[in-house]
């Protein structure tokens, strides 16, 4: 599980930190990256008002919950 966490902050960052990450990181970004991909189109063909995120919190809450996390909702209206 930390490695996908770092795996995705490694697609955060661009070309000019690409060569020191870790073959093994970098495969694991490779292999998440179409799923951050999704994740992304569908928020943005589904915007919410700020501070009015329902489906997005809902969404982030699950994926977080099926990495074994454990997840507070109810906080704040979103």
């Amino acid at each position: 599980m930390k490695k996908i966490g770092v795996a995705f902050c490694c697609l955060c960052f661009t070309a000019a930190s690409a060569q020191q990450i870790d073959p093994e990181i970098a495969s694991a970004a490779d292999a998440l990256e179409p799923k951050v991909i999704e994740w992304r189109r569908d928020f943005h063909q589904n915007p919410e008002l700020s501070n009015r995120e329902f489906e997005t919190a809902k969404k982030i809450a699950a994926h977080l919950k099926r990495l074994g996390m454990e997840v507070q909702t109810g906080v704040g209206k979103t």
